[in-house]
This record gives structure tokens, sequence and C-alpha cells, in this order.
């Protein structure tokens, strides 16, 4: 079977898991893109909203331009502590969800292929549509995603990998008894297996 085919496997859980901020350190690969070619300096804790914008431009379509280029998709790091994470989640049907534009995909693809093979697949999804995600648990960086997951069917969870650009005016708090707040993996992997253990 291919190892990048949409279709799920029957496990426990179906977990989608954004790339950018969750499991690939993009901020931090582009703010030294931005001091490379601008020469300003700023760390991520600058970055404070999702359209974050340093001198006139929008970091999102900084991204955006550079993942164009696939040796610097290759060259993005990892979030800490995402490998392991994900291992121990490999007995759960864990894919990847992006709304990095097709483009980008091959080069993506290899970068998962080369940090992260046990996952079991990819899914596109268009800015705005995670919603439309056919899984039980979505990690996500942006608090926007995860409202818009977790309305769709109160049965879904929604765990927010915390960043300073995280939270963006949304009414996630009216949502709790479906959202994780979760600063790093570890306690990302203690979420899944809470929300497990209530389904159970």
């Amino acid at each position: 079977m291919d190892h990048w085919t949409n279709a799920s496997i029957e496990m426990t859980l179906k977990i989608a898991v954004d790339i950018d901020g969750v499991l690939a350190d993009q901020v931090a690969a582009v703010l030294k893109e931005i001091e490379k070619e601008y020469g300003l300096v700023y760390s991520k804790s600058d970055v404070d909203r999702a359209h974050w914008i340093f001198e006139g431009r929008e970091i999102w379509e900084e991204i955006s331009r550079l993942l164009s280029d696939p040796e610097y998709v290759m060259q993005v790091p990892i979030i800490d502590g995402s490998q392991r994470a994900i291992n121990r989640l490999s007995h759960h049907d864990v894919f990847v969800v992006t709304a990095r534009r097709p483009h980008t995909e091959e080069a993506t693809r290899r970068w998962l292929d080369a940090h992260f093979p046990s996952l079991k697949g990819y899914y596109w999804a268009r800015t705005g549509t995670k919603h439309s995600i056919p899984s039980d648990v979505l990690i996500d960086d942006l608090d926007i995603n995860i409202v818009e997951f977790v309305k769709s069917d109160p049965d879904r969870h929604g765990i927010l990998f915390q960043h300073p650009w995280s939270l963006n005016g949304t009414d996630i708090e009216d949502y709790g008894s479906q959202v994780s707040f979760c600063p790093e993996w570890e306690s990302v992997v203690e979420a899944v297996e809470k929300i497990d253990r209530l389904r159970r």
C-alpha cells in the first residue's frame, strides 16, 4: 500500500497533525532568512499573532515564498520532541494535514519521509478548511483552526500547540471540554492518551 495514501487505517484514533509550528519549526527558519535577507533580527517571542507584520511585510507571505524553494524546505528544523512523540503515537492513525500550497508538496513529503516515516498519510486542506478533515483529533498551532474543527462536531478534540502566535482572539475558551492547550510535545502525548481513554 502507498505510504502516502489518504486512506485511513482502522485504529483507535484518527489524528491530524499540522506541519508548520507543530512538526516543523517554520518560524525559527523564516526568521533566520529575514535576518539574512533584510538584516532584521527577531525572536520567536516577537511573532505574537498569526498575521505578524515586520517592516510592512507579513511573515506568512515570506514563509509561502520560501517554501517554493525545495532546498529551503529540506532545511527547516523539526520542533523539539516531535519525532519521539510521533513514534509514541504511531499505534494510532496519525497523518499530516497542511495548508501549504500544492507546488510545495513534493519537497514537503520528502522532508516528512526523512523525519517522520511513521506518519500514515498526507491531507491537503486549503486555508480555512481544516474542519473538513476526516479525523477525531486535530493538533494545530492556530486557535482559528482548532475552533473551526471542534465546532464542526461535539465529539472531536483539538490540541492547540501553543506558541506566542497561537491565540488570535477566537472564542476557543468556550470549547474547554474539547480543547487541550499544550506548550510542548510531551503534553500533547498526554492529551492524546486522555482523549483515547475518554472515548473507550
